[in-house]
């Protein structure tokens, strides 16, 4: 009997800690965070979403902040405040979606998964393209620690060419660390093309960016006449992460909290929040802390803010120590390109972004390189990005470096660079590694119409290499006349036009124009001595997500189905190139309710359109997932399922996709097996739905002749 006893109590123990231990876990469990976008759709919205921006600098994290009505705000928000956000909302008649259902989960999903077959393809390739010796895993994210191991390297391995510089240290005592790249590195009396990454921490992309233009500087020497020719005009000096406390902290966990850290590490302290939760307050935010306007707009004095300017200018070892290493007497006046990326948004900024319609004196020669250099971006892969200064197409900032380069330092080509993804992507800070590789690239080739400019002024191009260059031009565009009222400022007389959000901008959207006149250039009495050691034919796409997406058509109606094509393939005609995601399988087409099958239909009335627009009330992906478009309510809650992961829309891609038929009109038939061409070069379709695609589209042919022709020459008729 005592031996039971025992027994039962044993047991019972054994019950009353594994319940113990299971409660611990789930006290333990991290709290789950979701991206609303809220719609500022009027004056009272916009202004309510700026004060609710204000007023929660603590709590919500403001992704995206409207500027102005008809753009929107993304809120990455917690569950246990998730309630009250949407009462606040619906109390001032605002809509929102929910875009990204939990955070966390979709960190796990694009940064930390198992590496892709796709990601091995483009890492190939990367390897085949150029001769540096020295390698790097692009397509990745890797520490700070690999990055300046990597750069240490280069210069390793070509001495004569790169020499790896440290500027200072942060608060935690990390190098402040990049690469000057140019023949007979040791000499400074070149010009000098600057650029940096990674000011915020969570902004990985534009870290991977820079490192992808160390690279190509290196490995294109022997191969591009013009990378070549400014390597040995200039000195380009290379800050790949211009913030490394706050780069690796953000690296420390895939918590949302830690991951998505935008600022320094300076002064921060962490306590325990009412849910017993570790709450960080502190930093500063670096692109607030510059000497040009400081604190004047789009900053906070309270340090929990993301965009805390700092106690003064210049206050953290960062900003310090760009600014005593650009005016040091080995950069002091001689720097005539200052590129700086950050993301999100698809957006080529110059100055200045302190407040609206505030530009330089020399405003017409940035939008001229800089125009060119986005039409050369927009090129490779059809990305649109919008054009102008930051306060007119994003919104006022004071305390940039971008504006302190120009109108401090005085340099001529001033560029601060939102790179992928754009707006209407869903995954805004959490770039999908597959797509690291084709973001740099396109970049890079925007970037290389800069150099040019630089490098023509640097001394005159050979003929040999200035004749396989195309002009650094574009269809002109009128300039405002200007009427100058005193020293200091010019008014125009006409306001520049401004073209859809899908494509361009070819001027900011301000009725007047005030031009800053720069102040003299810095110089140093005593320099400080440092270690200097993505439209197919006619069809504009708006993004949903990422593998679904709207079209709309001038004249035709919508088809059930489209093509789209491998990022592998090299366009000599941009407009025949849609680009969706790099490394993801060819989706051949979007099936969409037909407008007889369903009369709940929703007004569109998106930024940049001329009217509103009818859209399907769902969307059925590939994979049989429903996209739904429900008809917004002031108030309302929206949610949008997400994609599920790469394996399951690969694996699930045709499954169940008869248990919606009847709610779908012009459903494409699955095809047969493609057809083989043969080795006697009998003409055939490589691709097996070629036949889907002319039936959803009678001139799929025509509008895109490029790629038909590849896949699908026989159906098309190209057969000789």
């Amino acid at each position: 009997m005592t031996t039971k006893r025992t027994r039962n109590t044993l047991w019972l123990l054994i019950l009353i800690s594994a319940f113990a231990i299971n409660a611990e876990i789930a006290d333990d469990k991290p709290p789950k965070f979701q991206v609303l976008r809220a719609h500022a759709t009027d004056v009272p919205q916009l202004k309510a979403l700026r004060d609710i921006h204000e007023r929660t600098q603590h709590d919500l994290d403001f992704w995206q902040t409207p500027s102005k009505v008809g753009h929107r705000a993304d809120i990455m928000v917690d569950e246990d405040r998730m309630e009250w956000l949407d009462s606040v909302l619906k109390n001032s008649n605002i809509s929102y979606d929910v875009i990204i259902e939990d955070v966390g989960k979709l960190i796990l999903e694009k940064e930390h998964g198992p590496p892709r077959f796709s990601n091995l393809l483009f890492s190939k390739r990367m390897h085949n393209e150029g001769g540096n010796r020295a390698r790097y895993g692009f397509g990745e994210y890797h520490s700070y620690q690999t990055i300046c191991d990597w750069m240490k390297d280069i210069e390793r391995k070509y001495p004569d060419k790169a020499k790896v510089f440290t500027m200072g240290t942060t608060s935690e005592g990390r190098p402040i660390q990049g690469i000057k790249i140019g023949s007979q590195v040791w000499r400074n009396d070149k010009r000098i093309f600057w650029i940096d990454g990674g000011i915020h921490a969570r902004e990985w992309a534009a870290v991977h960016t820079a490192l992808w233009f160390i690279d190509r500087l290196i490995a294109d020497y022997n191969d591009d006449s013009l990378v070549r020719a400014a390597v040995d005009r200039l000195n380009f000096y290379i800050l790949p992460v211009a913030n490394p406390d706050g780069y690796e902290y953000s690296r420390s966990d895939v918590s949302p909290m830690i991951r998505l850290w935008r600022k320094n590490r300076a002064g921060v302290v962490c306590k325990k929040d009412r849910w017993f939760r570790d709450r960080c307050c502190g930093g500063v935010d670096l692109n607030r802390n510059y000497d040009w306007h400081f604190g004047e707009t789009g900053s906070s004095t309270d340090k929990c803010s993301e965009i805390y300017q700092g106690s003064s200018a210049f206050s953290e070892s960062e900003t310090r120590s760009m600014r005593d290493f650009l005016t040091s007497s080995e950069l002091n006046g001689k720097i005539d390109a200052f590129i700086t990326l950050h993301t999100y948004s698809q957006m080529w900024i110059h100055p200045y972004s302190h407040a609206r319609k505030s530009v330089p004196a020399d405003v017409a020669e940035l939008q001229r390189v800089g125009r060119a250099a986005v039409a050369a971006l927009e090129n490779t892969y059809g990305t649109k990005y919008k054009f102008g200064t930051g306060s007119d197409i994003l919104y006022p900032s004071a305390g940039g470096s971008d504006d302190w380069a120009k109108g401090t330092l005085r340099i001529k080509y001033v560029y601060l660079l939102e790179l992928r993804p754009g707006e209407d992507v869903w995954d805004g800070f959490i770039l999908d590694q597959h797509q690291l590789i084709p973001t740099a690239k396109e970049t890079w080739n925007g970037i290389k119409v800069v150099i040019r400019a630089v490098t023509e002024q640097a001394g005159s191009l050979p003929n040999s290499i200035a004749s396989t260059l195309p002009p650094i031009t574009l269809p002109p565009t009128p300039l405002p006349t200007t009427t100058t009222t005193t020293t200091t400022t010019t008014t125009t007389t006409m306001e520049p036009t401004t073209t859809e959000s899908w494509a361009t901008t070819t001027a900011a959207p301000f009725s007047s124009i005030f031009i800053v006149t720069e102040p003299a250039p810095i110089t140093r009495t005593t320099p400080i001595h440092l270690d200097a050691s993505y439209k197919l034919g006619k069809r504009r796409f708006k993004f949903v997500s990422i593998k679904t997406f709207f079209p709309t058509l001038p004249t035709t109606p919508m088809p059930t189905a489209f093509p789209t094509f491998s990022p592998f393939s090299e366009f000599s005609q941009p407009q025949a190139s849609l680009f969706t995601e790099p490394s993801s399988p060819s989706l051949p087409f979007v099936t969409v309710v037909g407008p007889n099958e369903n009369n709940n239909a929703v007004i569109d009335d998106f930024e940049g359109s001329s009217s509103p627009r009818v859209l399907p009330a769902f969307v059925r992906r590939p994979n049989g997932s429903i996209v739904r478009t429900n008809v917004r309510r002031p108030g309302s809650r929206q949610f949008i399922r997400r994609p599920g992961s790469f394996a399951q829309q690969r694996s699930g891609q045709f499954r169940n996709r008869n248990s919606h038929r009847s709610q779908v009109a012009n459903v494409a038939q699955r095809p047969g097996p493609p057809q083989q061409a043969s080795r006697s070069g009998t003409c055939a379709d490589r691709s097996s739905w070629c036949a889907s695609w002319l039936n959803a589209n009678s001139r799929v042919c025509q509008i895109s002749q490029i790629y038909m022709r590849q896949d699908c020459a026989r159906t098309c008729g190209f057969c000789q």
